[in-house]
């Protein structure tokens, strides 16, 4: 794409000037003249909205950081209380702890060669989709004929599914619950002496989870299940973002997984975005970098519950192969490979199999299939949402339409904190013959932002390893003053069985499991029916009802309903919505980046990821 004339101008003056600046001029005399010039390439970008002025910003902050990268580092600190509206200390947090990995890409990326326009679209959704480059997989043997699915053998057992943990070891009762920061209810030095609204010792819509809700959640678990294992699909650490490092990270996750022994079942955990110190940057061989205490220390934390071999597995790259029981087995993704947020992606764009994931996930599919094995995928962020980047989607796509539904059984995935599911289809025409696989994404723990916490018991065949049912438990957090008043404790209850509450409106056999064509169906009723969709939206929402009205038959449902069929990102029918300057106390919490998303489609904020 052709850059706006005027927008090169801007770009080539910020660099051109820099190259001319006298030699006399001192450092913070240069520091205030890049300032200035970074303040008009922001500005610029924030008025426009467009393409072409952010590929030109990257391209101005490029020529800069090959100078000295700490001029544009201290100047963007400078400006991000005003630009940004961040809290001073938050945008130092930030800018320092995520700019130098960024200004590293950007010197290594061919920004007017197209990589620009990459990240510009998928880290900030203002330049139009690229296309997708990836290509077609090749794989070990040909997808056999006929494949067979193991046939169920009746014996059900208990799976737990926990997700985005989230859990503020600083988190203060009767703080303020409504900061101007990322995250609230601390005590943090501004803080004011009288709250405007003061955090429930159990929590807070607008805060991440207290540890003493989190240890009640698995203390209620065994009053109605006896897991027989769990799955954990990642996001440790509370969203304190500016100020997670990895002195700070690897003690929380060692208490966390410590505290959830208590389950006293084995944990089948996954990597989050929020592992990592600073949060979202896992570097790749392709951008070097070194995360290597990360690994270290979560194959340490999870080798109370994984084999040697996994062990040795999750020090590589974050990744494992475990089986279970025998003819099953889990395969757990870092997902943060394409995660459009970890800036060390974009060093290499072309690099669309950072660490060659995908290729080691066919070897882990195509061993399953010679021995007839049945696999679970969980992973984190799921490639269905809009923060995964599309060619890496798109490879993993083509991973499922090969292994789907005779190896892959089902998928599980976390992150956008909601309760979603996706579904995957061996056709670009999207019916319930076509559909292959479904993807689980699981409620958060964390009530953050707006929902209440929540967990699923999954009802699984031990035959073909196929869910049968899904319960989804949750805790009315509205009532949390009422439980400090009482001394009373959360009423965790079921919210609704998957099986009754969209059986109603398509029957399936009590034999049959809740299958990828019986979900299709659900989505065709959600179009078909009101009453159906509004409870799909209410369950989404885990019961909380403090997301905006979205009406059957609106852009709100259509879209959503789309996103179901949507398992790859690319297909999304939601859109990576353009960053923007937030107005004053208003605006949606901005968790993984030093900007603000615009709520064009309030029903679609991304919580966990900056999405839509």
């Amino acid at each position: 794409m052709r850059l706006k004339f005027s927008s090169v101008i801007i770009s080539l003056v910020v660099a051109s000037s820099i190259y001319a600046a006298p030699a006399h001029v001192g450092h913070l005399q240069k520091r205030d003249w890049v300032s200035d010039k970074l303040g008009a390439l922001f500005t610029q970008v924030l008025k426009d909205l467009d393409c072409d002025s952010c590929v030109a910003a990257l391209v101005g902050i490029k020529d800069i950081a090959a100078i000295d990268k700490s001029l544009v580092l201290n100047a963007v600190n400078d400006l991000c209380p005003e630009l940004f509206k961040e809290p001073p200390d938050v945008c130092q947090g930030l800018v320092f702890s995520q700019g130098p990995v960024f200004l590293d890409s950007l010197l290594s990326a061919d920004l007017t060669g197209g990589d620009g326009n990459e990240i510009c679209f998928e880290a900030a959704g203002l330049c139009p989709a690229p296309a997708i480059t990836s290509g077609t997989l090749t794989f070990p043997k040909p997808r056999p004929l006929n494949p067979v699915i193991p046939p169920p053998n009746g014996t059900q057992v208990d799976v737990l599914h926990l997700s985005d943990w989230h859990v503020d070891e600083q988190y203060v009762a009767g703080s303020e619950a409504l900061c101007g920061k990322p995250t609230c209810c601390r005590k943090f030095a501004d803080s004011p002496a009288t709250p405007q609204r003061a955090a429930s010792s159990w929590g807070d819509y607008n805060c991440d989870t207290p540890l003493k809700l989190g240890q009640n959640l698995l203390n209620y678990v065994p009053t109605v299940a006896k897991p027989s294992f769990a799955i954990m699909t990642g996001d440790i650490p509370a969203h304190d973002i500016w100020l997670e490092n990895q002195t700070t990270v690897v003690p929380e996750e060692f208490n966390a997984f410590t505290t959830m022994v208590s389950l006293g079942t084995e944990i089948y955990p996954t990597v989050g975005n929020h592992e990592a110190g600073p949060t979202n940057l896992f570097p790749t061989e392709a951008s070097g970098g070194n995360i290597s205490f990360l690994y270290d220390g979560l194959a340490s934390d999870w080798s109370r519950w994984l084999p040697a071999d996994a062990v040795e597995s999750v020090k590589n790259y974050g990744a494992y192969n475990v089986s279970p029981r025998p003819g099953f087995r889990i395969i757990s993704l870092n997902t943060n490979f394409c995660y459009s947020l970890n800036f060390y992606l974009y060093a290499h764009v072309k690099d669309f199999d950072p660490n060659g994931e995908i290729q080691w996930l066919i070897t882990q599919l195509q061993a399953a299939e010679d021995a007839g094995e049945r696999v679970w995928i969980i992973g984190h962020v799921a490639p269905s949402q809009t923060d995964c980047i599309q060619n890496w989607s798109a490879l993993y796509y083509q991973v499922v339409q090969r292994y789907s539904p005779h190896v892959i059984a089902e998928q599980f995935f976390g992150h956008s904190h909601m309760d979603e599911f996706a579904l995957f289809y061996n056709s670009t025409t999207k019916n319930s013959q076509t559909v292959v696989s479904t993807s689980w994404i699981g409620p958060s723990v964390t009530p953050f932002t707006n929902l209440n916490p929540g967990f699923r018991v999954y009802k699984v065949d031990t035959g073909n390893w196929n869910v049968y049912d899904s319960l989804t438990y949750v805790a009315d957090l509205s009532q949390a003053s009422n439980w400090d008043v009482n001394g009373s404790s959360p009423n965790w209850h079921l919210e609704y069985s998957a099986r009754q509450a969209y059986g109603a409106y398509v029957p399936i056999a009590a034999d049959q499991p809740l299958g990828p064509s019986w979900w299709h169906q659900v989505t065709m009723a959600f179009e078909s029916n009101a009453t159906a969709f509004q409870q799909y939206y209410t369950f989404r929402g885990k019961s909380a009802d403090l997301l905006p009205s979205c009406s059957a038959g609106s852009t709100c449902s259509t879209e959503l309903i789309c996103d179901l069929r949507a398992g790859k990102s690319s297909d999304s029918c939601s859109q990576i919505m353009p960053v923007t300057k937030r107005e004053d106390g208003d605006g949606a919490k901005s968790l993984h980046g030093d900007f603000r998303r615009r709520l064009a489609k309030p029903w679609n904020i991304g919580l966990c990821g900056a999405i839509h």
